[in-house]
């Protein structure tokens, strides 16, 4: 991939380089969108079955790196039914404490997400069958029929820009074991190969395996390039 075997720590670097372009590219794209429906905020999240459930899970918004007030209230444990639905709805939802908002959205009279704002949550799905949601919130939004349908139009075309980045689903675990999995997660907590092995009642060496291990089997470059891949393919959260 690399000529002349650079160092590890320096093709990490440009990996996490070009990765940052790419998310900053769709973000530029969902603040345009926001921007069009006077919002405030933006959140692209993704909807998966867990446990025979379906869960909505984080991934991209208008606080990149960082997560917004939005992305928390649409994947807060124990989501509303509301929200369940309108993963499957063909229309989009409008939540907000406001009693007189346009019909043409069937449920105008949803919670409002965020306080004093109001949101509209567009349910998309990508030609490789993956769904989710774009949302978008701010106190002055724009709900008129005309625009809504254009936003939603644009979101689908977000959507699939944002299934760019994130890697495969998840096959059986990738091989990764419980404990490569426990030291990913304590990895991305933070917790350098000493903590791990404390916490885990583990040798630092034996740590420091399952750590090189799960790279490996991720197909990672180092450790936290491990962590990035696995937070985005829902490995660990």
């Amino acid at each position: 991939m690399f000529e002349g075997n650079p160092d590890p720590q320096i093709a990490a670097d440009r990996i996490e380089r070009e990765v940052s372009r790419a998310f900053l590219a769709v973000v530029e794209r969902g603040q345009d969108l926001a921007a069009m429906m006077e919002a405030k905020r933006f959140a692209v999240v993704f909807a998966a079955y867990r446990d025979g459930r379906l869960s909505l899970l984080p991934f991209l918004d208008s606080s990149y790196p960082g997560l917004s007030a939005l992305s928390r209230a649409l994947t807060a444990p124990g989501e509303t039914a509301e929200l369940q639905q309108a993963v499957t709805r063909a229309q989009p939802t409008i939540f907000s404490a406001a009693r007189d908002l346009p019909a043409h959205h069937g449920q105008a009279g949803a919670p409002a997400l965020i306080a004093e704002e109001t949101s509209i949550v567009l349910p998309v799905h990508s030609p490789c069958g993956r769904r989710g949601l774009i949302a978008l919130s701010g106190p002055d939004m724009s709900v008129e029929e005309d625009r809504s349908m254009r936003a939603h139009l644009r979101a689908f075309a977000l959507f699939r820009a944002a299934c760019q980045l994130r890697a495969p689903e998840p096959r059986a675990g990738h091989g990764l074991s419980k404990r490569d999995i426990e030291c990913l997660r304590l990895t991305a907590d933070g917790l350098t190969s000493e903590q791990i092995a404390e916490r885990l009642g583990l040798s630092v060496h034996t740590a420091n395996q399952y750590v090189s291990a799960a790279a490996e089997k991720l197909d990672a470059v180092n450790r936290m390039h491990a962590v990035a891949k696995a937070l985005r393919a829902g490995i660990i959260s």
